[in-house]
C-alpha cells in the first residue's frame, strides 16, 4: 500500500504539471495575427476530484485580444461561470425567489423523474417559487444604462469596459451540457479598453481570476 504522504506528493506534482500544461496551451493557442486568442480553463480534474480554479488564474493581454474560457473537467457535469461584476450592485445570486399564481401547476421533465419545484405557499393567491436565477444561468450583460441583454449559449462578447455586469452563463464540459439545457461549453470575450478585469465563478465564489488589459 502506498503511504498517504507519497500520494499527496504525487497529487501536488500532477497539479503543478497541469498548471504548466495549461500555460503552454494558452500560449500555443494564441494566433500570430495582430489580435490573439488566449485559452483559459474554467475548472478541471475529474469526477472524483474536480478542480475549482481558473488556469491560468492571471492573464495579461493587449487591447483587442480575446480570451476563451472552456471547461475541461473529465466525466463530470461540473458547471462554472465567468462573471464580471464591474458594478458591485449587480452581483446576482444563484437562486431567485419569484412570485407565481397559486393555481400554476408544474410538471416534472422528464415525466416520472425525481424532480419537484421549490414552492412556498403565500397569501393573496401568490406563492413563492425558488428557481435558478437566469442572470447567473444564461449568458447576459447589463450595460452602463442598466439595459439587460441575454445572449446565446457559448457566447462571444466584446467588453467595452463600461458594463455593469457580464456573465458567461453556465459552462459545461463538451457533450455534458445536455444535463443542463440551455448551457454552453465556452465563453469568449474580446477586451476593447485597457484595465484590470476581475472575475469569478458564481457557483464557486472562491474561484477567481484576473485579465489585465494593456494598450
Amino acid at each position: 500500500m502506498i503511504p498517504k504522504q507519497i500520494l499527496i506528493g504525487l497529487a501536488i506534482i500532477a497539479f503543478l504539471i497541469a498548471i504548466a500544461t495549461y500555460n503552454i496551451n494558452t500560449i500555443s493557442k494564441a494566433t500570430s495575427a495582430e489580435n490573439k486568442i488566449f485559452k483559459v480553463a474554467a475548472g478541471g480534474g475529474n469526477i472524483t476530484a474536480p478542480w475549482t480554479v481558473f488556469l491560468p488564474q492571471d492573464l495579461t493581454i493587449n487591447v483587442g485580444d480575446s480570451v476563451e474560457w472552456y471547461n475541461p473537467t473529465i466525466g463530470a457535469a461540473e458547471p462554472h461561470t465567468v462573471t464580471f461584476t464591474l458594478d458591485n450592485s449587480t452581483v446576482a445570486g444563484v437562486a431567485s425567489p419569484l412570485g407565481v399564481s397559486n393555481t400554476t401547476k408544474f410538471n416534472a421533465i422528464p415525466p416520472g423523474s425525481n424532480n419537484e419545484a421549490i414552492l412556498i405557499p403565500g397569501e393573496g393567491g401568490i406563492n413563492t417559487l425558488l428557481a435558478i436565477n437566469a442572470r447567473t444561468y444564461n449568458p447576459v450583460t447589463i450595460d452602463s444604462q442598466a439595459r439587460v441583454q441575454f445572449m446565446n449559449p457559448s457566447a462571444n462578447y466584446s467588453i467595452a469596459g463600461d458594463e455593469r455586469y457580464v456573465n458567461s452563463g453556465w459552462i459545461l464540459p463538451d457533450g455534458l451540457e445536455k444535463h443542463y439545457p440551455g448551457t454552453g461549453n465556452t465563453f469568449m470575450a474580446t477586451f476593447e479598453k485597457p484595465g484590470t478585469y476581475n472575475y469569478l465563478c458564481i457557483l464557486h465564489p472562491w474561484m477567481v481570476g484576473t485579465v489585465n488589459v494593456v494598450g
